[in-house]
């Protein structure tokens, strides 16, 4: 049930001037029996100093919330449904975009490049990630190149990854690469788009022979106790996952609540969290908005406990995180939907 401010105010006015009052008469008798050893502390005059700030810290609270909830009910409400179309669609990568098509044309040259040193070792090189979805954002975007090598190019997914590395390492200060960062499954090489650094992700996979496209990726783990290894996945199957028209605004909208909360979530189990919202929730609702609501009270309710595993690897469990992070990112979706509940219109702000 949702609250209104008047009884939520009231409820933590009460709480905290409570506190502070009896936590003052606490301080006061101390100081006293200071100056006279004999005197005794009197746990009645604490209750009543307890008792009398929980009624002024009620009444102070309700009398706030009181004009709070005012001033909410003469707020007009406004067509959210449309005001989300609009504001996703302006905040979502458009293919069009001349950075975009510039990173672009940078991606196609690191293939070529990985083509002439590697040749026929290389068997293809999909696209992989948020622009292909067509949930990246604007502001924010990258390019994800896969590179599919074939079962008998190299000893060990290891030897792999890091010659890819190394290759790239050699090539900074040339095709515009300033930079090359080895990190968990990848390879991030930054380059100069003009003048501003963008990245592409180059994900090297080592195919199993006669497996028709699945392979293994090596995971890099540079932590002090990290053990490094590899896993499964199957970039063919990572290729077919498609999203709706609706499902892709959900996703932009969502990625921008994540980044403003700043929540450790990945674009990867924020995708699938959607499509699980889909799959598990009785009746999914008309509209946008609600629809934005649904996932995020799917995430509120289904986090602790869902096991969600990648559809590349049955056996990665991407909802596998630290429970600290589920708890943020719970925490969050509970607070949103408050808003929601509050005030219709607040959805918008998980954009803003």
């Amino acid at each position: 049930m949702n609250m209104n401010k008047t009884t939520k105010y009231a409820i933590n006015g009460a709480l905290w001037i409570s506190i502070l009052n009896a936590l003052l008469n606490a301080i006061n008798q101390a100081n006293e029996i200071e100056q006279n050893p004999g005197q005794e502390f009197s746990w009645k005059r604490l209750l009543t100093a307890a008792g009398k700030g929980a009624a002024v810290g009620g009444l102070g609270g309700a009398a706030i919330g009181a004009i709070v909830d005012h001033d909410n009910s003469k707020v007009k409400a406004i067509n959210t449904d449309r005001q989300l179309s609009i504001l996703t669609d302006k905040m979502r990568l458009d293919k069009t975009d001349p950075s975009y098509i510039q990173l672009n044309e940078k991606a196609v040259q690191l293939a070529n490049m990985l083509i002439k040193e590697y040749g026929n070792l290389i068997h293809a090189m999909p696209r992989l990630g948020s622009t292909e979805l067509g949930t990246a954002l604007k502001e924010k975007f990258d390019i994800d190149l896969g590179v599919n090598f074939r079962h008998n190019s190299f000893p060990s997914t290891e030897e792999m990854f890091f010659s890819l590395l190394t290759f790239f390492e050699k090539k900074v200060g040339r095709a515009s690469i300033t930079r090359v960062r080895d990190q968990k499954v990848s390879i991030g090489v930054f380059l100069k788009v003009e003048g501003i650094e963008h990245k592409i992700d180059i994900v090297p996979c080592k195919l199993t022979k006669g497996a028709g496209g699945s392979g293994y990726l090596y995971v890099n783990d540079s932590s002090l106790f990290g053990k490094k290894s590899y896993t499964k996945t199957n970039i063919g199957v990572l290729g077919r996952v498609k999203l709706s028209r609706t499902q892709q605004r959900i996703a932009v909208a969502l990625k921008k609540w994540k980044q403003k909360e700043d929540l450790p979530m990945s674009s990867h189990l924020l995708q699938n969290l959607i499509l699980d919202a889909y799959e598990y929730v009785d009746r999914i609702p008309h509209g946008l908005t609600k629809k934005v609501v649904m996932v995020l009270d799917h995430i509120a309710t289904s986090l602790a406990v869902a096991v969600i595993r990648g559809e590349e690897n049955t056996n990665n469990v991407i909802t596998n995180i630290p429970q600290s992070d589920k708890d943020a990112i719970i925490s969050a979706a509970k607070k949103a939907i408050d808003e929601y509940n509050y005030q219709p219109n607040s959805i918008l702000s998980i954009l803003e």
